[in-house]
């Protein structure tokens, strides 16, 4: 296949990963917020952003790296998924160490076992990230499409049933949990690909180079996306978060849904053409054109019915993030 072909037909799988997911997560967060109280989902929001912090060193520095680097071999996705490994079972220690003195500062000591248990993420994104670098390097969409659906299915019927037998938080625990372990499951037998017995510090060293430039772009993306969050969790309550991150989390569905579908095949197909600046400033002026044209009327539109569109989703004890909702619909129309 051509460059261009990848691009369409990763385009189409990207698409159709994005959209099927997104919808399915959109149909199994509206059940459980139905049956989950608003401080549940604000104590979660809360406690994400400090997993995603610690993320950033895992998802943002070397698989970035291995889909940039030209000739990525064996040995330098193997090293990757060692280090990876290896670097985020310290976050992982750091940040259960650290739940203790979180709780106090934020005045709940449900934080602490909460913290805890959704810290297990790190290390298990450590292994899926290295499973992506390889299916994107690659452009293996159609990987991505079966993985992700499977992740989504499985962890939202869990979710659902936890939240049902009346596990409160817990449910939104387990299922970001479960997303992860079923995402990594998939890829491994779907995915010929597999760590060898190899390492070179010479290797992620030459990675580092682009590697560290990502991860500064991700605690800058990071910090500015979820220093909001911080702030409110400490100066309100859990739920006026959650209506603050619910109200947010509709058009960042849209937005992330569409974005993401582009950025995801377009970054491949740029590093192969990394070379040629017209061919690279060409590909991102398209991206940049799609990505508007399908945005705005979306977002108009969900900001003009917002009101029903939350009382018929919703029920009315959601109200509060209607404001939110509008707000963010047209902030987020700038976000090319």
């Amino acid at each position: 296949m051509s460059n261009r072909e990848n691009v369409v037909s990763g385009l189409f799988w990207q698409f159709g990963e994005r959209f099927g997911a997104q919808a399915m997560s959109f149909v199994i967060s509206l059940i459980l917020a139905r049956l989950l109280i608003p401080e549940d989902y604000g104590l979660v929001a809360l406690l994400l952003v400090f997993i995603a912090l610690a993320n950033v060193f895992v998802t943002s520095s070397f698989g970035s790296a291995l889909i940039q680097k030209k000739n990525a071999d064996e040995l330098d996705f193997s090293s990757v998924f060692y280090f990876n490994v290896a670097f985020s079972l310290i976050l992982f220690g750091i940040v259960y160490a650290c739940a203790p003195a979180i709780a106090v500062y934020y005045h709940s000591p449900l934080v602490v076992p909460t913290l805890r248990v959704l810290a297990l993420r790190i290390p298990l994104i450590a292994v899926s990230n290295v499973q992506h670098a390889y299916v994107s390097k690659h452009m293996m969409f159609k990987k991505y499409f079966f993985s992700t659906l499977a992740g989504t299915l499985v962890s939202g019927v869990v979710g659902i049933a936890l939240a049902y037998l009346g596990f409160g938080v817990w449910a939104l625990v387990v299922n970001y949990l479960v997303h992860t372990v079923m995402d990594i499951c998939v890829l491994f037998f779907t995915v010929k690909w597999r760590p060898k017995w190899m390492f070179s510090w010479q290797r992620l060293q030459h990675l580092i180079g682009y590697g560290w430039k990502m991860v500064a772009a991700g605690f800058l993306e990071v910090g500015y996306n979820e220093l909001r969050t911080l702030i409110i969790g400490k100066v309100y309550s859990s739920g006026d978060l959650a209506y603050y991150n619910k109200g947010e989390s509709f058009p960042r569905l849209v937005i992330d849904t569409i974005n993401t579908s582009i950025s995801g095949v377009l970054f491949p197909a740029m590093s192969r053409e990394q070379d040629n600046r017209e061919a690279i400033r060409a590909m991102v002026k398209r991206g940049i054109k799609t990505s508007t044209y399908l945005l705005t009327p979306l977002l108009v539109g969900m900001a003009m019915v917002a009101k029903p569109f939350v009382v018929l989703l919703l029920t009315e004890k959601w109200l509060p993030c209607v404001p939110y909702l509008q707000v963010f619909c047209f902030v987020y129309i700038l976000i090319p």
